[in-house]
C-alpha cells in the first residue's frame, strides 16, 4: 500500500464522529463542503480529514485551505488514489466511534453531524442518507445526478428502514462494523462490502435526517468514459474466479442494462412525485450514461477489469 502523509496534529480525546471526506473534484467544491461541515461540528466531539491526492488538484488547493480550516486533517494519498483508496485510507486514519463517508461535492444540511451520531445511539450497526441535488442549470448534471444518486433522493422511507443499497458519500459505519471488513490494497468498494454485509444478514438501514447536498458540475467524460470505466471495474471484480461461460453469459446479458436502470430510475422518480421535469430533461443524457456504464460491464464480465480500477474517480 502506497504511503500517506498527514498534517494537522490529532487531538489525544476520542471524537464521538470521524467524518471522512474523500477530495477529488476541486477547491471550489470541497471549500463549500468544508465551511459546512466546520460549521456543523464540534472540535471535541467530531473530527473531520480530508483524503485527497497530493498530485491532483485539490493538492494545489490544500495550502491555502489548511490556513482557512486548521482543525481539519489532511491525508495526502499517493497514486493511484483512486476513490476505493482514498476512502480506505481516511477511515484507516478516523478515530472515532462512528465513521462516516462523505465526497467533497457534498455540503451536509445544518444538523448533520448531531443527527449521525444519535442515528448510532441505537444497535444499528451502517445508517445512510438522502443525496439531494444542488442548484443545477445543465442537463448533463441532472442526469448524472438521477444515475449516480437519483434512488437516495428526499423522501427516503420514513424512519429506520432496512434497505439494499446506500450512498457512498453520506453513510456512516459504527467502527465495530469496519472491524469485520479485512483490508485491500484496492481500497474500500462500498458496494461490495454492503452486499456481502447483506448476504451475512447485517442489517443496512437509512435515516432521513441524515442529507446531504450535491453541488457538482460535471463534465462530458461523466456521462461517456467515466461511466464506461465504473460499469468495467465493477464487473472485473464481481466476476473474479468465475467460469469463462458464466461470464459471457451474464456479459450478454449486461447490454440490455440501459432499459433496466432507465426503468428504475424513472419508476423511483414517479414515487416521490417530484423532479419529473428535470428527469425528462436529462433523459438524453441518462441515455447516453447508462449505456456507456453497461458497455464497460459487458465488457468487465467478459474480458476483465482492464485499467479501468485505477480509473476509478
Amino acid at each position: 500500500m502506497s504511503s500517506c502523509s498527514t498534517d494537522g496534529a490529532a487531538s489525544p480525546r476520542v471524537p464521538q464522529l470521524s467524518a471522512v471526506v474523500v477530495a477529488f473534484n476541486g477547491g471550489r467544491v470541497l471549500t463549500e463542503c468544508l465551511e459546512a461541515l466546520t460549521t456543523d461540528s464540534v472540535p471535541d466531539r467530531v473530527e473531520i480529514l480530508v483524503v485527497y491526492d497530493p498530485a491532483g488538484s485539490v493538492g494545489l488547493a490544500t495550502a491555502s485551505l489548511g490556513a482557512r480550516f486548521p482543525k481539519v486533517h489532511w491525508l495526502g494519498v499517493r497514486s493511484p488514489a483512486t476513490v476505493p483508496r482514498l476512502r480506505a485510507h481516511g477511515m484507516a486514519a478516523a478515530r472515532g466511534d462512528v465513521i462516516a463517508l462523505l465526497e467533497d461535492d457534498c455540503v451536509v444540511e445544518r444538523g448533520w453531524c448531531e443527527a449521525a451520531i444519535a442515528a448510532h445511539n441505537t444497535e444499528h450497526l451502517v445508517i445512510g442518507g438522502a443525496v439531494e441535488p444542488g442548484p443545477y442549470k445543465r442537463a448533463l448534471d441532472w442526469a448524472v445526478y438521477f444515475c449516480e444518486y437519483g434512488r437516495f433522493t428526499l423522501p427516503l422511507q420514513h424512519g429506520m428502514n432496512i434497505v439494499l443499497a446506500l450512498a457512498a458519500n453520506n453513510v456512516t459505519y459504527k467502527r465495530t462494523a469496519l472491524a469485520r471488513v479485512p483490508s485491500s490494497d484496492d481500497g474500500f468498494y462500498d458496494m461490495f462490502v454492503h452486499a456481502a454485509w447483506e448476504r451475512a444478514g447485517v442489517p443496512m438501514r437509512t435515516d432521513r435526517t441524515l442529507v446531504v447536498r450535491n453541488v457538482n458540475a460535471w463534465s462530458l467524460a461523466h456521462v461517456t468514459s467515466v461511466p464506461y470505466h465504473h460499469g468495467r471495474a465493477f464487473a472485473g471484480h464481481r466476476a473474479a474466479g468465475r467460469s469463462g461461460p458464466w461470464r459471457a453469459a451474464i456479459g450478454l446479458l449486461a447490454l440490455g442494462l440501459p432499459i433496466l436502470k432507465l426503468g428504475r430510475i424513472v419508476s423511483g422518480t414517479a414515487s416521490r412525485k417530484r423532479l419529473a421535469g428535470r428527469l425528462l430533461q436529462a433523459l438524453p443524457w441518462m441515455v447516453v450514461f447508462n449505456t456507456s456504464w453497461s458497455l464497460g460491464e459487458a465488457v468487465g464480465y467478459v474480458r476483465g477489469p482492464g485499467d479501468s480500477a485505477t480509473r476509478w474517480r
